[in-house]
């Protein structure tokens, strides 16, 4: 499995993680923290960001960037891991997300339900994933997971 790969591989090069979640509600962070030998060794926590209220107010990320491009953007996922940085200074890896689990949000014909913003930054390059996932939430989730953990451990391998 490929999420137990990338935690083994954060393991084995001493790399820490941090997640700033808005669409998945800390499932990303919950999903990092269950492996073996994993868990404290290589996750520091996270932050959900799932109102634009925190990401204004917790994250600094200016109101008026979220009404330019909508909460659920990749302007807006850059954001966040940019100020992520600051709350998890300890961190090698940031990963941040946003996107519409669910109907409603910012949904639009160009960005349907089932979009996903991430952002990873890790030596401080900031890697920008856009993905159209289907299925229920959880199966979204679940893609979204291990679509992270893939892309982590590419950036692990370069």
């Amino acid at each position: 499995m490929i999420l137990k790969h990338c935690c083994d591989a954060l393991e084995k090069n001493a790399l820490k993680i941090a997640f700033i979640e808005s669409a998945s509600s800390g499932y990303l962070s919950s999903q990092f923290s269950i492996y073996k030998n994993s868990g404290a060794d290589i996750l520091l926590g996270g932050l959900v960001s799932y109102d634009p209220s925190i990401k204004v107010s917790i994250l600094k990320v200016p109101a008026s960037l979220i009404e330019l491009y909508t909460a659920e953007s990749a302007e807006i996922t850059q954001a966040m891991a940019e100020h992520g940085k600051k709350l998890f200074p300890e961190a090698d890896f940031i990963v941040s997300c946003t996107g519409l689990l669910k109907p409603g949000g910012s949904a639009t014909a160009e960005k349907p339900e089932g979009t996903f913003y991430i952002c990873i930054l890790y030596k401080n390059q900031y890697s920008n994933f856009r993905y159209f996932l289907e299925g229920s939430p959880v199966e979204r989730l679940d893609q979204l997971t291990t679509l992270t953990a893939k892309e982590v451990l590419a950036l692990i391998q370069t």
